[in-house]
């Protein structure tokens, strides 16, 4: 069979599974992944299947160490603490508040380069303080992957745009104006756009008293993790990097002493059951179907596509990055889209390019069905009502996206002053 009939067969039987039989996504992936290796090598092709399982074993354990880091702080009342001091530091102000928690969210994105990670360890810390100046959960939640995304967006580590360049043999350097102006302002929007939405009642941003030891212990697990982050960045040839899921587990041991038996019980069920489960599934899933669209050459047949289409239509094109990452999740399309829309934009400056894909492909935090990010920010406020958190991240995505659009199409003009091409 062709790969456009394969392609097209694995979208259907993905559409069926959900649509029809009203499966999860994960066993969706999983079974149009075997559907698509059984008909396109008429075998069954188990070693690839077991080797695209594990495609994203690093984002994997980042995701239940991220989710560790933050149950364990909030089974122990440290993100309460933190909660607490923020507010008596910021007097209450949404808008001193929102720029904090913007600013940790975002320094967690730029330092682990994946938007999941930082919604989990800074977004636990933040939930308490953004329901006190008056944020609803789905607002709250929104803030956050927001945030979150624009930090994973930020140089000088973008997971996406590093497959990307990796996809296409080019360092990943001098990138750093150009993610900025990517990441940066949508930031700084956030917190001006949410700020208005949390005007309420002075009662409701009363700090209220608490101990001075909690508060210096809530911020403990913070100060190693992001401290240690910090370090390595400055000094990447001196510092060992143990990789993001020990440092997250070993800040989350800060959290022990406070947790008791009853806590330390409930932070290790919330960590490996509902959505951080759930999205590990869905990643499992996305490794094995981009192995198999690889070796049945379905992968192939759509760089030579991408390649061979032309202005306008190439632009066009472009939107299909973050609606099909609803389905393979931003890492995934990055791998599968953004090598042959990089190559297919060739003639304009390659780190413009990337830059632009990248943060394109980081817009699937926001597409459902998967929405990792979207999804990771209600599990730690509490918000199960995903289509809400969407809606009330419409406008700052849409600047993303605009913002993204506006490098593709000028990348020449604007090469001379990110790059200095």
């Amino acid at each position: 069979m062709s790969p456009s009939l394969l392609l097209l067969l694995c979208a259907a039987v993905f559409v069926f599974c959900v649509r029809i039989l009203r499966w999860t996504v994960p066993f969706a992936l999983v079974l149009t992944a075997l559907v698509g290796g059984v008909v396109g090598t008429a075998g069954f092709p188990f070693r690839h299947l077991v080797e695209g399982a594990f495609g994203y074993l690093n984002l994997i354990l980042a995701l239940f160490a991220g989710a560790w880091f933050g149950q364990a702080a909030r089974h122990a009342g440290l993100t309460e603490g933190f909660a607490h001091g923020l507010l008596r530091v910021c007097h209450g102000r949404p808008v001193a508040v929102l720029a904090v928690v913007g600013a940790l969210l975002f320094a967690a994105g730029m330092s682990c380069g994946v938007a999941g990670v930082a919604v989990l360890t800074i977004g636990a810390f933040a939930a308490p303080a953004l329901a006190r100046i008056g944020l609803q959960a789905h607002e709250a939640a929104a803030f956050i992957a927001v945030e979150a995304t624009c930090g994973m967006i930020a140089p000088p580590v973008n997971v996406p745009a590093m497959m990307i360049a990796d996809g296409v043999n080019m360092p990943f350097l001098n990138f750093d104006r150009a993610l900025l102006v990517l990441s940066l302002p949508v930031a700084l929007f956030a917190v001006a756009w949410f700020a208005v939405r949390a005007r309420r009642p002075e009662a409701v941003m009363q700090p209220g008293a608490v101990a001075p030891w909690r508060i210096v212990h809530g911020l403990s697990p913070l100060a190693l993790v992001l401290g240690f982050w910090l370090v390595l960045r400055l000094f990447p040839q001196h510092v060992y990097d143990p990789g993001v899921p020990i440092v997250l587990v070993l800040g989350g041991l800060v959290a022990l002493p406070a947790l008791g038996r009853v806590g330390a019980r409930g932070s290790a069920h919330d960590t490996f059951a509902g959505v951080p489960l759930y999205l590990a599934a869905v990643l499992v899933g996305v490794g094995m179907l981009v192995q198999i669209m690889t070796l049945t050459g379905m992968r192939g047949w759509v760089v030579m596509q991408a390649m061979a289409s032309e202005a306008p239509w190439l632009q066009l094109l472009v939107v299909s990055l973050p609606l099909i990452g609803g389905v393979l999740t931003s890492a995934g399309t990055s791998n599968v889209l953004g090598v042959p829309f990089a190559f297919a934009f060739i003639d304009q400056d390659m780190i413009i390019n990337v830059a632009a894909l990248s943060s394109i492909a980081a817009i699937a935090e926001f597409m459902p069905p998967t929405a990792v990010g979207a999804a990771l920010s209600g599990y730690v406020v509490g918000e199960a009502n995903l289509w809400k958190i969407l809606r009330a991240s419409v406008w700052p995505v849409a600047l993303l996206f605009a913002l993204s659009m506006m490098l593709l199409v000028f990348a020449r003009p604007l090469a001379r002053f990110l790059t200095g091409t």
